[in-house]
């Protein structure tokens, strides 16, 4: 299910400050559209319509405690717990392919959406810094091409494999 802003805003809230207590990844996906739902202003039902075949297909690709919602029309925000950059962008190559790469059938017709991604890492900051930087990473996307990702690297991000490393006793003790 979609969220409306202000749930996705609470959520992000929530994940970052896990992120930071947790020490772990923390990955967004800003999504814009084509501009189909703007021109379909008076098609209410239209939209909608295209929005629920939309969370369908996400439906098959997020896990149950990853954050959807919508930020504006055209666009939805994915909060994405436990996740690096690089997973983030690999998840957005298959979201450009398996939920933007078919048409939608809708009131008898078929529409084609062409979406950019723009990917970035938490790496423990402010969410609305890190929604600031999903904003500009999703406009230099749509100026790079249609169905482009761009991803802004966090000069923190944690690196995944330093999860791997055994944290000595003495360490675990202090937290």
């Amino acid at each position: 299910m979609l969220l409306s802003r202000d749930d996705l805003v609470s959520a992000l809230f929530c994940e970052t400050d896990r992120a930071q207590r947790l020490r772990m990844p923390l990955a967004l996906i800003h999504i814009g559209f084509s501009d189909w739902i703007g021109r379909q202003s008076a098609r209410g039902d239209a939209r909608e319509a295209v929005m629920r075949l939309i969370d369908e297909r996400f439906k098959r690709l997020l896990r149950c405690y990853d954050s959807i919602g919508r930020v504006a029309d055209g666009e939805l925000l994915l909060i994405l717990p436990g996740c690096s950059l690089l997973n983030a962008k690999t998840l957005a190559e298959r979201i450009r392919d398996r939920v933007f790469g078919s048409p939608f059938e809708v009131l008898g017709q078929e529409m084609h959406l062409n979406a950019c991604f723009g990917v970035v890492s938490s790496g423990g900051r402010s969410p609305f810094v890190v929604l600031r930087e999903a904003r500009k990473a999703l406009q230099r996307a749509h100026a790079t091409a249609s169905a482009s990702i761009h991803c802004l690297e966090a000069e923190n991000e944690m690196d995944p494999a330093s999860f791997l490393m055994p944290v000595p006793q003495d360490e675990l003790l202090r937290r």
